[in-house]
């Protein structure tokens, strides 16, 4: 195990029970684990308490199969990656400062953390060139969080602690923050302990869900799937809610259907083609692709027969934001609901158009996800 608890416990002073009683866990390496439970539960205590920014009253740390207990706590929390919801920055350090801070508290040589600030603002999206001398209050909420996840893998760290990191951010940063994070986690293979009491995120990001109840006690750990399909007892039944199926959307990512295709159109294309090639298609739009095969607007047949010569990019409606092959069918039905057209795009990482997912797919994935709980209900009771 990566991550192995046993017996912790803690106490505050002037408490008459333990905040977390007596937690014993384990987490493997390269494992995304969620700790969710309602208000209260400790999960933040339990999660503070592996770098050790709250000490144990009882028990023992073990990480790499080393007892951290007693070592020094600051060497060991240079070792760990750690972000919070509020993320932190320096307001009075660059961007780049503020990523640099733990390789230069590390005493790594200037080159060396000059190439580490420039890979991992690559990596979560920030163009050095663009972002590296800006300052915090100079970025979007969202910018801000991506720089905090890069400082915390400033080192490089084995284990990355996430303390509710998107709770503050508006529902659409956060759908997009949460995709983004997934794809930089298959690439890193962190072991990942990430705090949220939100069911549907840990259902999205887990590869493992500790659900936790009074004072830490374990309810259930185990996959989403699991979690969902045979909840361990009342607690989780109730703590997971009603409309579980659709819950289970939030394990089926886009990548994972085919994509219904739409029918394009080059900005550069003259409006009386479009329009004839318009007519000859069911739908009642056509999406309108920049040169790098981008989705840039929807053009109906009104906005072509006003277009006279305009580029097509300058008439019509722009796009919503497309999701990208890593977001969960959840994540599709809510761009459906608002989307134009009744579909929601598809684009790859560098943006360009892969298709459309629409109310049908969403409908047929979640008739396959109601057989399959008959199917794995029906095989549970035969054995």
């Amino acid at each position: 195990m990566k991550i192995r608890l046993e017996g912790l416990s803690k106490r505050y002073p002037g408490q008459k029970v333990n905040a977390v009683d007596a937690l014993d866990l384990g987490i493997a390496e390269g494992e995304f684990v969620v700790l969710v439970g309602p208000s209260g539960c400790g999960k933040t205590t339990l999660m503070k308490m592996i770098n050790r920014i709250i000490e144990p009253t009882t028990g023992k740390i073990y990480i790499d199969g080393e007892d951290v207990t007693s070592t020094n706590a600051d060497q060991l929390r240079r070792r760990i990656g750690y972000v919070i919801q509020q993320i932190g920055l320096f307001p009075h350090m660059t961007i780049g400062e503020n990523v640099a801070t733990v390789p230069k508290l590390l005493g790594w040589e200037q080159p060396r953390i000059d190439a580490r600030v420039d890979e991992l603002l690559h990596l979560v999206g920030m163009p050095p060139s663009e972002y590296k001398q800006r300052y915090p209050r100079q970025l979007s909420g969202g910018q801000q969080q991506r720089v905090g996840v890069a400082r915390a893998l400033g080192a490089d760290p084995d284990i990355l602690l996430m303390d509710e990191p998107f709770g503050a951010i508006d529902p659409i940063t956060r759908d997009r923050l949460q995709n983004e994070f997934l794809r930089l986690q298959a690439q890193m293979k962190k072991t990942v302990v990430f705090v949220t009491h939100d069911i549907d995120e840990a259902i999205k990001l887990g590869d493992k869900i500790v659900i936790l109840g009074d004072r830490s006690s374990v309810e259930q750990y185990d996959t989403p799937e699991q979690i969902l399909t045979n909840p361990a007892n009342e607690f989780v039944r109730e703590f997971i809610g009603k409309g579980a199926s659709l819950k289970r959307l939030g394990l089926t990512h886009v990548s994972d259907i085919e994509l219904r295709s739409w029918p394009t159109v080059t900005a550069g294309t003259p409006p009386a083609h479009a329009l004839e090639q318009l007519r000859g298609v069911p739908e009642s739009a056509l999406l309108v692709l920049n040169d790098h095969g981008q989705p840039v607007s929807w053009v109906t047949g009104d906005d072509l027969s006003r277009a006279s010569s305009r580029p097509l990019n300058e008439v019509g409606r722009p796009v919503h934001p497309p999701i990208s092959p890593r977001a969960t069918l959840s994540d599709a039905l809510n761009e459906l609901i608002t989307a134009r057209n009744a579909v929601a795009l598809v684009s790859g990482d560098d943006g360009a158009y892969l298709g459309v997912v629409d109310i049908d797919q969403i409908n047929e994935s979640i008739r396959d996800l109601r057989a399959n709980a008959v199917s794995e209900a029906r095989a549970g009771l035969e054995q």
